[in-house]
């Protein structure tokens, strides 16, 4: 009890002098159907003072308290730290930290980051998904990773080694680079990503070609050891963008190319900063699903979806967004035309510091959340 009202009495003392600053933010989520459950509980809490910032983080679930997050960041002359460390708040059981610093000289910047965790904790660190564990089913007592950043215009470059209790090796390499000039006034982007396994991946972006009257040719091209993906699309100056595009691999016997194998498409009209139509088309499920990397992307029998997002003013000066879903079935859906299931998920400024989200698809299933700042 004494304990108790010693750390209350030291918040009191210190809001009351001014030292400092406290801030902070609660985001929850409960699911109503099929189901009663809670699942987000988060609670944020910020602490400013002489230029730094201290963060304690707490998340729940259902079943109590689940982690803890501390985290620091600063300045330390020409150098800006970041530091953060987990908890497993059940076991309890140290999870994971981190520690990063970046410096910024005549256009130059460079960083360093370490990461340091411990196997068999069940997860990988939630901060750092969809990151890819380097040393899933390794053995030893903690792990580490170490993460070099370097840009300069227009080149960035980021160098990642892991030591999974076997000396730092090699991990994978990323390099981007923006606004490569080709012709006519016509640009590209270009970025390249090699592994320890070798190849990755190419992906060339950001070409847009002028046709006429306000309209422009966008193209871009990601190329992957198994898989292509092709997008193309349209720019009208002044009313929507609309893009279009294919996921597909080569079919080839040897050296020779013989076709292209399809495995959807998909079309997507931006009508302002947030509002937008968007039709998804799989022929391959599984292989769409894969390059998207999101296997939960339709159920059972689905192939295709439609959606519809738009936003607005809402009150106390937040903006209120809503995107509507309707999927179909390959076979014969629920409901009229093949469809299978309608969702929505809603965002609704209340306050100014209190925004609700809503959830729901007729699988049926139904969450409430809400972020609340202060």
């Amino acid at each position: 009890m004494k304990r108790a009202l010693a750390v209350l009495l030291a918040f009191v003392g210190f809001s009351a002098f001014g030292i400092g600053t406290f801030s902070g933010k609660w985001e929850a989520t409960v699911q109503l159907l099929p189901s009663a459950s809670l699942t987000k509980n988060v609670l944020t809490i910020n602490y400013t003072d002489f230029g730094w910032t201290f963060t304690g983080e707490l998340k729940f679930t259902s079943a109590g308290f689940d982690s803890a997050k501390f985290g620091v960041s600063g300045a330390l002359g020409p150098f800006s730290l970041k530091g953060n460390m987990w908890f497993n708040a059940v076991t309890p059981a140290y999870l994971a930290s981190d520690l990063a610093t970046s410096f910024d000289l005549a256009g130059l910047s460079l960083g360093l980051t370490v990461r340091h965790w411990t196997p068999g904790n069940g997860r990988w660190n939630y901060e750092w998904y969809p990151d890819t564990d380097p040393c899933a089913g390794q053995t030893g007592e903690s792990f580490l990773q170490y993460i070099l950043t370097a840009k300069v215009d227009p080149i960035s470059i980021k160098l990642r080694f892991a030591d999974c209790c076997t000396g730092a090796a090699f991990q994978d390499l990323l390099v981007k680079v923006t606004g490569i000039g080709l012709c006519c006034g016509i640009s590209l982007n270009a970025e390249f990503s090699f592994t320890k396994a070798g190849f990755n991946y190419l992906k060339l972006s950001g070409i847009e070609i002028p046709l006429c009257c306000g309209v422009s040719l966008t193209a871009s091209v990601k190329f992957k050891t198994d898989a292509k993906e092709v997008t193309t699309g349209l720019e009208f100056a002044g009313f929507a963008d609309a893009c279009f595009t294919v996921y597909a691999d080569a079919l080839k016997e040897g050296n020779a190319w013989k076709g292209i194998d399809i495995y959807g498409w998909k079309i997507k009209c931006s009508l302002g900063d947030c509002s937008y139509f968007e039709v998804l088309t799989a022929l391959n499920v599984e292989k769409v699903e894969e390059i998207l990397d999101n296997p939960y992307l339709f159920l059972d029998g689905e192939f295709e979806y439609m959606k519809l997002g738009f936003c607005g003013a809402g009150c106390c000066g937040g903006q209120y967004k809503v995107d509507l879903a309707v999927y179909f079935s390959q076979t014969t859906g629920t409901y009229l035309f093949g469809i299978t299931r309608i969702a929505a998920d809603m965002s609704i400024p209340i306050m100014s510091n209190l925004t609700a989200k809503v959830s729901f698809s007729s699988a049926p299933t139904l969450s409430i959340g809400w972020v609340f700042t202060f």
